[in-house]
């Protein structure tokens, strides 16, 4: 048995500690005690090794963590207990809903990912009738069910505690059609002859769109234009999707969020 002293000790010493991160999909509060899923009891034993006692920082989707002790550990069980909450908000000013073209296997991944570590709010994977993702028949659920792990995951790993939201993939000119009043509305494209540097107002909301490997075609620009899309180039240099993603998100959070403030 654990003394209150020792106990006391022991969350001092792992509070000076890097305090492992989970993400818990309940409503949380101090003093209360919750099983832990299976997958994150897989990641406490076998990767982590934690033991009784040790410290743990949860995340639910809202601005605050949690901070819990094991209490007891079995086969098939974690149990912890809260002891603590604090408001923790750092999301970015500016609200970046990106549009996606769906990219092949890790290269989707990838964006996801690298997109949410920079502050995307929200991210709707796009495609075109007739394109690889719909010859392919490929499986929407478990697509999503993946990409909503990597979302999870990129958000245990850079401490945001808002997991932003993937939407269903959608028609591209379904989503262009949709107006958002609020919304400063961008496609990126190299021949544009504007830059981020028209955008003079303070912005807090806007779309962005980012193409597959093969780019836009011409008809698709103006097509997307004609549903007040801003064109503009990033600068002289043609990007891969993976890469164009990140670099449009930087630039963003740069002049208008909280990047290098």
């Amino acid at each position: 048995m654990f003394t209150k002293n020792v106990i006391k000790n022991k969350k001092k010493e792992n509070m000076k500690k890097n305090i492992p991160r989970i993400y818990i999909k309940n409503y949380l509060e101090i003093n209360k005690t919750y099983f832990l899923s299976e997958e994150n009891i897989h990641y406490i034993k076998k990767v982590l090794r934690m033991k009784i006692q040790d410290i743990l920082e949860l995340f639910n989707d809202t601005n605050y963590i949690f901070f819990a002790n094991i209490i007891y550990i079995s086969k098939k069980i974690i149990q912890i207990k809260i002891f603590k909450s604090e408001l923790k908000n750092i999301e970015s000013p500016l609200h970046i809903h990106l549009g996606q073209v769906i990219s092949k296997n890790e290269k989707m991944d990838f964006t996801i990912q690298k997109s949410i570590e920079m502050g995307v709010n929200m991210i709707t994977p796009l495609f075109f009738e007739n394109s690889y993702f719909q010859k392919k028949n490929i499986n929407i659920f478990n697509k999503m069910k993946r990409w909503e792990k990597i979302a999870i995951s990129a958000c245990q790993q850079c401490n945001r505690n808002v997991i932003p939201k993937i939407k269903t993939p959608t028609n591209i000119f379904s989503w262009c059609e949709k107006n958002a009043s609020n919304d400063i509305k961008i496609i990126f494209h190299p021949s544009s002859t504007l830059t981020m540097n028209y955008l003079k107002k303070s912005i807090k909301y806007i779309r962005i769109i980012i193409g597959s490997e093969k780019g836009f075609s011409n008809n698709e620009i103006q097509k997307i234009i004609k549903y007040g899309f801003i064109p503009m180039r990033l600068g002289p240099r043609i990007l891969r999707t993976e890469t164009a993603a990140l670099a449009v998100i930087t630039a963003l959070q740069t002049k208008f969020g909280d990047l290098i403030k």
